[in-house]
């Protein structure tokens, strides 16, 4: 028979254990309380920074500019573009497309949720349907990240993407050189 020292010890030594336990468990709880906090935090901070760049990016617009997204969608109106207008609409694009990239890294970085896309304003649908960005997107995407290059791509199915009615490159050397493409 164990004497009352011997069973003392074990459950001093239980309790203290125990003791231990529940500290390390709150201690969890704590650090897990942290991190979510901390990425709450880093979630209202990145839709702030894309939000504040967005509307710096919208605020440099001029009427032009607006006038060019609107026909850009118009395969007949983007074929009496002069070479200034392509040049800013691709100005244009660039920028969207370096403020998705940012969306789509945070979404990657799982900073932001996948629908992020979508609450910002990116479900730009099947961006390769537009005839301006079907001109311009054989240069683009060679710019851009591979996220972004799936995600304008995955946009379209290709028997819905257009092919380019206007040829940049002739527009460029009429325009800067002054001299047409002989045919």
């Amino acid at each position: 028979m164990k004497s009352s020292w011997s069973r003392l010890a074990i459950s001093s030594r239980t309790i203290r254990q125990s003791v231990a336990a529940i500290g390390v468990i709150i201690s969890l709880a704590f650090v897990g309380m942290q991190i979510r906090e901390s990425n709450i935090q880093a979630r209202a901070a990145a839709y702030q920074a894309i939000g504040i760049s967005t509307a710096e990016f919208h605020r440099g617009f001029d009427a032009r500019m607006n006038r060019l997204v609107t026909e850009s969608v118009y395969p007949e109106a983007v074929k009496r573009w002069t070479l200034e207008d392509w040049e800013r609409i691709e100005r244009i694009f660039t920028a969207d497309l370096r403020l998705l990239e940012t969306v789509l890294l945070q979404v990657e970085q799982g900073v932001l949720p996948p629908d992020a896309t979508a609450r910002l304003g990116y479900n730009w649908g099947p961006v390769l349907s537009n005839p301006a960005m079907a001109c311009l997107w054989p240069e683009l995407r060679t710019q851009v990240t591979p996220s972004v290059r799936n995600f304008i791509e995955d946009s379209t199915p290709a028997s819905e993407r257009l092919t380019c009615q206007v040829d940049l490159q002739a527009l460029r050397d009429e325009t800067i050189l002054g001299q047409k493409k002989k045919e």
